[in-house]
């Protein structure tokens, strides 16, 4: 089936070119439009008994071609965006304009379309968006680093970043005062510290469903703390939509979606764990047992919940500001590299780019990577100090979790994103493909 689509697509491809002319403009865009078209078509071919059956198949590849669609409108807005960037190449006010108001509001409604695209997923939201988004975001910023290199459209761009990484942080900070407010019922010796700790468990062990004899909480958490650093994260990670399940149905699979034999141990307090680096209950983990055992499972669910967002609203941070660290890296790498093969030729903005103007280049790209980067060690440092999180772990988990939907978006988009300067694809921003013309007075 795959060689049926990629002989089909070639086809089209040879057709549109003998019929517009060679290159296709924004052939990119227009025609990998034909190529989600026909895989969807080849998915309902290959899953159509099924899909005649099952509702549950048809709806999810609805979904799985809405979400395509969906993604397709980030090749379509970023380009226009930096074709308004560089018409305004001589005024760089509207430049200005353009990377504080016009791009964060770009950046708002992707995300919010395609969190909107992916709520039957909540798990995958964070990888999809971030690297989605944010990647094509990057890349077109390198972009516009490359062609205006002046110090005001940098700090714009650094400010408008600034910006929102407040705003996140402003919702994080809301979220952890509602868990300050529900640790206050928990007794005075709990703190944010102690937070995922506690949230892992009520979801182990103080769930409706759980009418298994189990160990004694106060050995169950040193064991399940001290053997199975990232157990936590997971555990928790999964446990939000379980808390809603009927008290008589069987439990989800995320309430434990890595099984942990827990073994008999001393209690003793935790050494460094995970994504809580401060995480022991110690002396006081009697009173806090007690304390969640009383607590009203109304009260136990919410804390779970409230838990569940926090770890999502970091989740989401990190990997923005991973993000927008990495991939101007990568340009500034790609374009260094590029420069000194020959087939830099086809590729217009490198062509007639002189060594002094290369330099100048990178040196903008390299002192926005470096803002970037000390954004993120700020970013990492307010997470450790303010709200006890290692956010080094959960970065980690993410990327390990998650890692073939990370592979697979860094190296669809930024291929895609640089090689859409390339001659043959024909991309042209002034859209008067001067190419077209000369092809049709010959």
């Amino acid at each position: 089936m795959s060689a049926t689509i990629a002989a089909i697509y070639t086809g089209c491809q040879f057709v549109a070119a003998l019929v517009i002319g060679f290159p296709v403009p924004f052939s990119y865009l227009t025609l990998n439009l034909v190529w989600l078209s026909l895989i969807i078509t080849c998915l309902w071919i290959y899953m159509g008994a099924g899909c005649r059956r099952s509702q549950v198949i048809r709806l999810q590849l609805k979904r799985h071609g809405i979400f395509a669609y969906a993604v397709t409108s980030l090749a379509v807005v970023y380009p226009l965006f930096y074709y308004a960037f560089l018409c305004a190449g001589e005024y760089t006010g509207a430049q200005l304009v353009l990377s504080t108001v016009a791009l964060p509001l770009i950046k708002m409604t992707e995300k919010q379309l395609l969190y909107h695209v992916t709520r039957h997923a909540p798990d995958l939201q964070p990888a999809f968006v971030a690297f989605d988004v944010e990647v094509f975001n990057a890349l077109f910023v390198s972009s516009c680093m490359r062609t205006a290199t002046s110090l005001p459209v940098t700090i714009s761009l650094m400010v408008a970043d600034f910006l929102g990484a407040c705003i996140a942080l402003y919702g994080l900070r809301n979220l952890m005062l509602r868990v300050d407010e529900l640790s206050v019922k928990l007794g005075a010796v709990i703190t944010r510290a102690h937070m995922i700790d506690i949230a892992v468990l009520i979801v182990n062990h103080h769930h409706p469903d759980s009418l298994m004899p189990r160990p004694s909480d106060r050995q169950a958490t040193s064991s399940f703390i001290d053997n199975h650093k990232n157990s936590s994260f997971d555990a928790v990670h999964g446990a939000e939509n379980s808390f809603s399940d009927p008290p008589r149905s069987p439990s989800k699979p995320a309430w434990g979606k890595n099984s942990v034999p827990l073994k008999q141990s001393s209690v003793a307090p935790a050494e460094s764990a995970g994504i809580c680096p401060t995480s022991q209950l110690s002396c006081n983990e009697e009173v806090s047992v007690v304390a969640i055992k009383q607590l009203p499972l109304d009260d136990k669910q919410q804390f779970v919940r409230e838990t569940c967002r926090v770890l999502r609203r970091v989740e989401f941070l990190l990997l923005v500001e991973y993000t927008e660290v990495m991939v101007p890296f990568v340009y500034v790498i790609y374009i260094a590299t590029v420069y000194n093969f020959p087939n830099r030729k086809y590729f217009p903005h490198l062509d007639g780019m002189s060594e002094a103007a290369l330099l100048s280049t990178i040196r903008s790209l390299l002192i926005y990577c470096s803002l970037q980067l000390l954004s993120f060690v700020l970013l990492l440092t307010v997470l450790r100090r303010r709200y006890h999180l290692t956010s080094g772990s959960i970065l980690s988990f993410v990327l390990k979790t998650d890692w073939r939907i990370v592979q697979g978006l860094l190296v669809l988009w930024i291929i895609y994103v640089l090689q859409s300067s390339l001659q043959h694809v024909g991309t042209d921003y002034t859209f008067k493909f001067q190419w077209l013309h000369a092809h049709d007075n010959k």
